[in-house]
């Protein structure tokens, strides 16, 4: 992921990786109070990170209707 600047500070792309871990947390609502605001501070500037949020709404929106028997052998393994 590219690294972000906002102002005069240079963000480091550990952040993106540190944000990417805490997706699953942020949407489940999992998140203290500070870490859920550098979270969607970090999103009001990093376009990469809002697309992996987007994607991994989406992606956990389609479980449900995923059916094992309906994967190839290869995928289901």
């Amino acid at each position: 992921m590219a690294v972000r600047k906002t102002g005069a500070q240079w963000l480091p792309q550990k952040t993106c990786k540190e944000i990417a871990a805490l997706v699953s947390d942020y949407l489940h609502d999992n998140l203290e109070a500070r870490l859920r605001r550098q979270f969607e501070e970090h999103l009001k500037i990093c376009p990469d990170c809002i697309a992996f949020l987007k994607t991994f709404r989406k992606t956990v929106s389609l479980i449900p209707s995923v059916r094992a028997e309906d994967m190839p052998d290869h995928v289901r393994q």
